[in-house]
């Protein structure tokens, strides 16, 4: 019994010492995004809205315009994070079309850096751009 106590107090004290000098191959530091290790498309996502977060002004009024009515909902559902302060007005809604997306004042379009025509002042953004109406 005691040489089975010495034998892990010995293992311990070896790996409270070695361990500091072991060198990790490549430097640990946190995602760019919650979902950069597992998803990578709701990262590609998460990266456009934050950047237009950057741009849209405080208490306005936005929608989301994307590729795909996929694209639109996952959007719109992450946006609801970083958007917390601005009125959401969803152009698609469970992958429905909702119409709501008209009475927005800044248009968020993902994939393109094409404006709807009522909406034709623009500010590109990673993964996009950003339309004010």
């Amino acid at each position: 019994m005691v040489n089975a106590k010495r034998l892990w107090l010995i293992g311990a004290i070896a790996v409270l010492v070695a361990g500091p000098a072991v060198r990790w191959t490549r430097p640990i530091k946190p995602p760019a995004s919650p979902t950069e290790n597992d998803q990578p498309q709701l990262a590609a996502y998460w990266h456009f809205l934050a950047d237009a977060r950057r741009v849209v002004p405080k208490g306005a009024s936005y929608t989301i315009k994307a590729p795909t009515p996929d694209d639109e909902t996952q959007l719109f559902m992450l946006s609801q994070g970083l958007f917390g302060d601005l009125d959401p007005h969803p152009a698609t809604y469970n992958w429905q079309p909702t119409g709501d997306g008209a009475n927005a004042k800044v248009v968020l379009v993902y994939g393109s850096a094409e404006c709807p025509a009522d909406a034709p002042l623009m500010r590109p953004v990673k993964g996009g751009a950003v339309c004010l109406r």
